[in-house]
């Protein structure tokens, strides 16, 4: 039996292959039941050469969605501080990718896109739930934590929608600064008094 691993012969394009099994899968079956190796049999490439171009599913999705950032590990990054630091480094962080210029417009139209088209959503609305809700929600600690973990998402989805979606042009014109003072006390209403979950050790 031959099995050709990673580019398959006569095949030069095979990001591009990829990426347009991802977008099929995606939409045909949502991001949460998207495997890496249904991906690799749509495409006819070996499951490795995934991890190897995209390193994970997360890597894949926004790579066919043309979103220039992974929204999880910037969050992710922003989470590395003392509990309550996390209301301002989340804004920051948000708002420092959604003002930027080749990023922003990327992702409004993304979120348009996904929101024109009822039921084919090609997996956006599963990705938020999983790589930005399902990981505030790892990372609060007892019983109330899911729901404060929504109450943040919330907030955030309020202020993002504000200024980049309707754009509001107060918010919209709003210097980032003076919007995270005026946008950080409604995220730290949800945190107060939460508890950070225990993280593994690395490795």
């Amino acid at each position: 039996m031959n099995k050709t691993r990673g580019r398959r012969t006569g095949k030069p394009d095979t990001r591009a292959q990829i990426l347009d099994a991802v977008r099929r899968r995606f939409l045909d079956a949502g991001y949460a039941r998207t495997t890496l190796r249904a991906i690799a049999a749509d495409a006819g490439v070996d499951v490795a050469l995934l991890s190897y171009h995209f390193a994970s599913k997360q890597g894949l999705f926004t790579a066919a969605m043309a979103i220039p950032v992974r929204p999880g590990e910037l969050l992710d990054h922003a989470l590395d501080a003392p509990l309550q630091q996390w209301p301002e480094r989340i804004l920051r962080m948000l708002l420092h990718v959604w003002d930027d210029p080749r990023i922003g417009p990327v992702l409004v139209q993304t979120v348009l896109t996904s929101a024109a088209h009822e039921g084919h959503t090609g997996g956006f609305d599963e990705f938020l739930e999983t790589e930005l809700l399902g990981r505030l929600k790892a990372r609060l600690a007892g019983r109330d934590g899911d729901a404060r973990a929504v109450g943040v998402i919330l907030t955030i989805a309020g202020v993002l929608t504000a200024r980049y979606v309707i754009r509001v042009p107060t918010i919209a014109a709003m210097p980032q600064e003076e919007l995270i003072r005026v946008a950080a006390p409604g995220i730290a209403v949800h945190l107060r008094g939460a508890r950070p979950a225990r993280r593994p050790p690395p490795g």
